[in-house]
């Protein structure tokens, strides 16, 4: 199979540059982390659009995973809310120059790739690494210097150019480093040419060569593009945004637009890269547990077989009390008549049954043989004390086995959530993230959340994180925080038009099944579970005098309403949404009796004894088969994250789900 493109050239830059000059006048919203990447959020009339930065590509994005703040947050201060003005290759070369209201943002795909914004002065402001070199150094504070150009433009003048050409022995170098134009497009110029790439520069005709040059930068130039990816083997191998003749393919895949085509490849290429890494630190962590696992089972029947023989010896002491009492006491005669020769005296004594099989002179202890069970006594022991001292061992022993036996537990579960997660790789990096449809998602849909019966709209927390974002950014003094009597569970809000407003019992019961169902009684298989609820202002971050509040931990004040035995129950739906040309899939979860008017298709569960992920596969895999497209969006994890623990499931329905114009306005 041929070799994958792993990095756009220039001409492809040219063709994104070109199409994104749409862009123009938007304003920079955010600018995010994405795993390696930099994201740019732009913002026109009331649409977002995302625009990434890598070592491989440059362009529109549809594909947003998590993403942060980590290294760029200087950068947001200088750049958020500022207007772009302009888009351009700069110097012809893999450099995009984005020209703000003040300054610029240039992304530099050479080796290392790198984004450095330049304020009006040309001093450089910001940058995302720093890079010293024999020609240039890029750092805060210097004047910004585009990389040194060891080529000549395709578009200088026609002296300059042949002059670069004939530096070189072949064509297709010549083409590929004297103008900088790549082995890709070196390739494509000389069948278009219909010449060999290694033909000797002397030997061709430079006029001819220059002619399809100068012909395929105007076409891309004109936006008369056809973005194409091509297939060898069922793999992508290169994307470009004009048909090429010279890429060997079984099949092609045509775009309308190159941003387009040029995200479904490059998503394919990091989804790649990322599958190895995961797989790697997945393989690395196993072979680490699996050792831990090996060294706990050893010492598991160490434990248990040291237990065992201490109490077979405590009870064997027991049965045998006054005998040995008895002989304990005719030995204590013969230690105080004859402890030179002690030793040899009593070795091999026969007493009522009882063999004397020696004697340890450091701890004066006789080492006694009772019915094949041989047990160390001290001369002056307190037979009675040696029982109680030889159980409550064996007692320490069994805790220590149970003990280390929960920990092989836990160590055999990770090893079964690793290997479960290293099973769905290859797939679920692919469909980690879904395709941004722009304009059909909402802002709650970044937490848990459903709408109640009566129609209120719920958030809930996946984590302490969310917990801590709920509780500072979203809940309102008049919402209602609602809460499992337990520690470890989610934040639920349960949102409310304003101070006036109020809320019903049935919105609160469902509020509260919600939110035991999201806490630790899930995986301890409680079937009930108390909840309290307080209005949000009850709600607060700040800790007493001298204490500290972790993250997802909050103080409640003020007295509390309580559901008591509020039922552990969980619906688990898919909800289709055709917005135009696409459809939007969904997994929400909600209380089962709000479930059925928000999916097309759903599930309920109660706290049981079948693995999560076991359960997440067939509910995956019942999805799969019912909705066309399922598994081009979800992956097994987006079900495995939604099912709180070990689980029964009660039964799969058909929904009616409410328009999601209507949720909407619901949720506002």
């Amino acid at each position: 199979m041929p070799s994958q493109k792993k990095s756009l050239n220039v001409l492809d830059l040219l063709a994104i540059v070109m199409e994104l000059s749409d862009l123009r006048d938007s304003v920079i919203d955010k600018v995010y982390t994405m795993g390696n990447s930099l994201l740019i959020r732009l913002r026109k009339g009331s649409e977002k659009y995302f625009v990434i930065a890598n070592s491989h590509r440059f362009g529109l994005t549809s594909y947003v995973l998590e993403h942060g703040a980590e290294g760029v947050t200087s950068l947001r201060r200088l750049v958020e809310g500022l207007r772009l003005r302009d888009l351009e290759l700069l110097n012809f070369d893999r450099i995009v120059k984005l020209t703000l209201d003040t300054g610029y943002l240039i992304i530099e795909l050479l080796e290392p790739w790198n984004m450095i914004y330049v304020d009006g002065d040309g001093r450089i402001k910001w940058v995302l690494r720093t890079y010293r070199g024999k020609d240039r150094v890029v750092n805060v504070g210097l004047e910004y210097n585009p990389p040194p150009q060891n080529f000549v433009k395709p578009v200088d003048n026609r002296e300059v150019i042949i002059k670069a050409l004939q530096g070189y022995d072949t064509v297709g170098r010549a083409i590929a480093r004297g103008l900088g134009l790549g082995g890709e497009v070196a390739n494509e110029v000389c069948a278009r040419a219909l010449i060999n790439c290694d033909s000797p520069v002397n030997s061709i005709n430079i006029d001819g060569v220059l002619s399809v040059i100068t012909s395929m930068i105007n076409k891309i130039s004109r936006g008369d593009l056809e973005p194409t990816i091509y297939y060898s083997g069922g793999s992508p191998i290169t994307v470009t945004p004009i048909m090429y003749q010279s890429i060997k393919y079984d099949d092609v895949k045509h775009f309308g637009r190159f941003n387009e085509a040029v995200d479904e490849y490059f998503h394919e290429v990091e989804i790649g890269e990322e599958s190895e890494k995961r797989l790697a630190t997945i393989s690395s962590e196993i072979a680490r547990l699996e050792r831990s696992v090996d060294e706990l089972m050893m010492s598991i029947e160490g434990f248990r077989k040291g237990s065992e023989e201490l109490r077979v010896k405590a009870e064997t002491v027991l049965n045998w009390k006054y005998v040995i009492e008895e002989l304990l006491n005719v030995l204590r005669n013969y230690w105080s008549s004859y402890k030179d020769e002690f030793q040899e005296l009593v070795r091999g004594m026969e007493y009522q049954g009882i063999r004397v099989k020696g004697f340890e002179p450091r701890s004066k202890a006789v080492v006694l043989e009772i019915g094949g069970v041989t047990v160390s006594i001290p001369l002056n022991a307190d037979v009675g004390d040696l029982i109680n001292g030889l159980f409550n061992r064996a007692k320490e022993l069994e805790r220590k086995a149970k003990t280390a036996e929960e920990s092989l537990n836990q160590l055999r579960a990770r090893i079964e959530e690793l290997r479960a997660e290293g099973e769905k790789i290859a797939e679920s990096v692919r469909e980690s993230s879904i395709r941004v449809v722009y304009g059909a998602r909402e802002w709650f849909e970044r937490f848990r959340w459903f709408i109640t019966s009566s129609g209120r709209l719920v958030i809930a927390g996946r984590d302490a994180t969310q917990n801590e974002v709920i509780v500072r950014h979203y809940l309102r003094p008049w919402d209602i925080f609602v809460h499992a009597d337990i520690l470890g569970g989610a934040a639920v809000v349960i949102r409310l038009a304003d101070s006036g407003d109020t809320v019903s019992d049935r919105d609160i019961q469902e509020a509260a099944q919600y939110a035991v169902s999201y806490s630790r009684a899930w995986v301890m298989g409680l079937s009930v579970l108390d909840a309290f609820y307080v209005r949000g202002e009850q709600v607060t971050k700040k800790a007493p005098s001298g204490e500290y509040l972790g993250k997802g931990s909050f103080m409640i004040y003020g007295s509390r309403g309580w559901v008591r035995n509020a039922e552990l129950g969980l619906g688990i739906g898919v909800r289709i949404d055709n917005m135009g040309v696409s459809s939007i899939i969904r997994i929400i979860t909600a209380p089962p009796s709000a479930i059925g008017s928000l999916t097309n298709y759903y599930i309920t569960l109660r706290p049981g004894t079948r693995d999560r992920v076991n359960v997440s596969k067939e509910v995956y895999d019942t999805f799969k088969a019912k909705i066309p497209g399922f598994a081009k969006v979800i992956n097994l994890s987006h079900i495995v994250d939604a099912v709180p623990g070990p689980s029964t499931i009660e039964g799969f329905y058909e929904g009616n789900p409410m328009p999601w114009d209507k949720l909407r306005s619901l949720a506002k």
